[in-house]
């Protein structure tokens, strides 16, 4: 499932720009790209970015494919140590899910903590996704 720029964590407006004006313009496309490029250091210098900013785009993109992560869900992912959907692939839904309450519980990310069956359902469906 495409997600548009602008509702990809972590991207602004100038970035959003730069983006279209390289013919990114959702988060498919983005990994269309990468995919082309062949590695992060090879999709960072075609869209004239570092190679850490390519990589979390990227990584953020695919963790987009995921039904139910969101920008906000992202954040509290990314704060547990989750970048990429291998990591998330390799969690226990259970101790994850009360990483997110502890987490949300300090940091106030997310107005509500993904319920377990949600958190569950990500973990297995990062289980199925095809690597970057």
């Amino acid at each position: 499932m495409a997600v548009v720029l602008a509702k990809l964590y972590g991207v602004d407006r100038d970035l959003e720009n730069r983006l279209k004006s390289r013919g990114i313009k959702d988060s498919e496309d983005l990994l269309l790209r990468y995919r082309a490029c062949g590695d992060f250091s090879g999709l960072a210098a075609d869209l004239g970015l570092d190679e850490e900013t390519a990589r979390c785009l990227a990584n953020r993109a695919q963790l987009a494919r995921i039904r139910g992560i969101g920008q906000s869900y992202t954040m509290l992912l990314e704060a547990a140590g989750v970048k990429t959907v291998q990591d998330l692939a390799v969690r226990e839904p259970e101790q994850l899910r009360s990483q997110f309450e502890n987490i949300n519980e300090a940091a106030g990310i997310v107005g509500r903590v993904p319920a377990l069956p949600m958190v569950n359902g990500w973990v297995m469906k990062a289980q199925k996704a095809p690597q970057l």
